[in-house]
């Protein structure tokens, strides 16, 4: 049998399907999110595609996990609150489901993350955190081989923390919110702010490195907020590991200063959790999203 993956971000979709048995990637596709006017239609049309493009069937399909940034509701088939997503928050999955007989469910990518790392990681990871840095920012919590949801179905929502009284407005209805400083399109806006019209985090980034001291102070405040709410999940939880997935985990002048900031702040009298990048890299979501059903 055959299982789906679908790890939607804020500007791409990527979707594979893996083998139910080993656990491998067998094929994906990626697609910028501009360019699908239905996402039901899409997956669909994916699944038939990959299935085919492996020798399979669609009936050797056994489900299909949805990764979005953002929560959903306890069953899995609706979308509660995706901020930076613009797709409908109902139907998707009854859609799937009734269209081709496959199983289908929306889950946190964040949290989905976490899972496939997790179920990757090396050891006895007790209580383990994935932190995904892309679009936004979001936090999956997996303790003793569970996701832990909260109370009230919105654990590890990191990006939504306060940053900055009264600062940017974020799409969760707040101001403030760390991402809209500390992620990917937060840093878009900084990069626009500082470099002018157009410009994007990648350009902030090369600034920094051309010597640009108010691109590179604009990074080092954002990793400094950043780090400082990781330090604050690292003195709560006591975890034995975190990894980081998402685009901007890739990014080794973000990514090595957060681990130095969180080392050199965090509660150590027992020791630091091992800090390291996503093992799965940006397939992190895709291999949980697919394996959580």
């Amino acid at each position: 049998m055959y299982k789906i993956g679908v790890d939607i971000g804020g500007t791409k979709i990527k979707i594979g399907i893996f083998d139910d048995e080993s656990k491998k990637l067998l094929r994906s596709e990626k697609s910028p999110m501009k360019d699908i006017p239905s996402i039901e239609d899409y997956i669909v049309d994916k699944i038939s595609a990959l299935a085919r493009a492996v020798g399979a069937d669609v009936s050797r399909v056994a489900s299909v996990g949805i990764g979005i940034p953002g929560t959903v509701s306890k069953d899995g088939k609706e979308i509660v609150m995706a901020p930076n997503l613009d797709i409908p928050k109902r139907g998707i999955c009854e859609g799937i489901e009734k269209r081709i007989g496959i199983r289908a469910k929306f889950i946190q990518d964040s949290r989905a993350a976490a899972f496939g790392e997790y179920t990757v990681a090396e050891g006895d990871e007790r209580v383990f955190v994935c932190v995904t840095l892309g679009t936004g920012i979001g936090t999956g919590i997996v303790i003793d081989g569970k996701i832990f949801d909260g109370a009230l179905g919105s654990a590890g929502e990191l990006g939504h923390l306060p940053a900055v009284k009264g600062g940017r407005p974020c799409g969760c209805g707040k101001r403030g919110c760390l991402e809209k400083y500390a992620a990917g399109r937060g840093l878009d806006i900084t990069a626009e702010e500082l470099l002018g019209k157009g410009k994007s985090a990648p350009d902030l980034f090369s600034a920094a490195k051309r010597g640009d001291e108010t691109a590179l102070s604009a990074i080092t405040d954002a990793v400094s907020m950043l780090g400082r709410a990781l330090t604050s999940i690292v003195n709560l939880l006591s975890p034995s590991a975190i990894h980081f997935s998402g685009g901007l985990s890739e990014v080794e002048d973000y990514l090595l200063p957060l681990i130095d900031c969180i080392k050199e702040n965090c509660y150590s009298a027992s020791g630091i959790p091992k800090l390291c990048r996503a093992k799965l890299g940006e397939d992190a979501p895709l291999f949980g999203a697919a394996f959580f059903i």
